[in-house]
């Protein structure tokens, strides 16, 4: 994570919406020392992409026009200097060939993007986007930040292996923005699941020791759903953050909690390799 990544990524889309997400973006940059690029993308479809990419450039001309006013508009608010950019085609494919020349090191996005009068749900372009070296994660938004940073993140613990990756985005949140960690297990009845959510409650706990992070432990309550306890403990603590494994996503966010997140969501791409057992 300390490489020559510095640029926050944020989906714009000539909203409010995209601007909330720029407002969480702006606070992680100023924080982190990292720039931000707004990217507006003319929605393509997959199969037509596939055969035909040449793009409309009288229609770029008109959106780069516009998204550059808005990112002046912008830098005077916050006292920064934006990049800007617009391109056509598959989102899914714009977004994953920028994150691999552009340094982007996080995406912040509102849960949905509108193009014209179709709504797309965000978290379809970014979850999934697998790499061999890195993770990049995404947030998604859908209300302003309630504090003037990240003070308290909530880490569900998974009894999956990959949730290892989770651990070293721990690790970064707390030691660059110094939040404090609140992690919560479910409550598990199933003998071998019980044993790996040790094992990674184990290594969990080893890593952030290691490195002298302070944390709190919960664990869910038997009656309801985990990811309904999840949100309610991060709601009874004013928690800017939630952050699990991308390919939980629907797990934890389905539309209709998406459409009033009141806790934004980090969500940690896993990168291609073969995980070992903890112990």
């Amino acid at each position: 994570m300390d490489n020559i990544k510095n640029l926050i990524l944020v989906p714009w889309d000539f909203t409010n919406g995209s601007e909330i997400a720029f407002q969480h973006a702006q606070q992680l940059a100023m924080a982190s020392g990292n720039k931000i690029m707004l990217l507006h993308f003319i929605p393509r479809n997959p199969l037509i992409d596939m055969f035909y990419r040449k793009v409309n450039f009288r229609k770029i001309e008109l959106a780069n026009e516009k998204i550059e006013h808005a990112a002046q508009e912008l830098g005077k608010k916050y006292g920064l200097n934006i990049q800007t950019l617009v391109s056509e085609g598959n989102p899914k494919r714009l977004i994953k060939e920028l994150i691999l020349t552009a340094h982007v090191n996080l995406i912040v996005a509102y849960h949905t993007y509108q193009y014209k009068s179709k709504s797309h749900r965000i978290s379809k372009y970014l979850k999934n986007l697998f790499f061999k070296e890195d993770t990049l994660p995404f947030i998604v938004v859908s209300e302003p930040p309630i504090h003037s940073h990240y003070i308290e993140i909530v880490v569900p613990v998974d009894y999956d292996r990959k949730f290892k990756e989770a651990v070293h985005w721990i690790i970064y949140l707390a030691k660059y923005y110094k939040c404090n960690v609140n992690l919560i297990k479910p409550f598990l009845i199933d003998d071998g699941k019980k044993k790996q959510l040790a094992n990674n409650i184990y290594f969990t706990k080893k890593m952030l020791d290691g490195v002298n992070i302070v944390y709190g432990i919960k664990t869910a309550k038997k009656k309801g759903t985990f990811e309904d306890e999840v949100f309610r403990f991060g709601k009874t603590i004013e928690a800017d953050l939630v952050l699990i494994m991308s390919d939980k996503y629907d797990y934890f966010v389905d539309p209709k909690r998406e459409a009033k997140l009141d806790i934004p969501v980090m969500c940690v791409n896993p990168r291609i390799r073969k995980y070992q057992s903890f112990y």
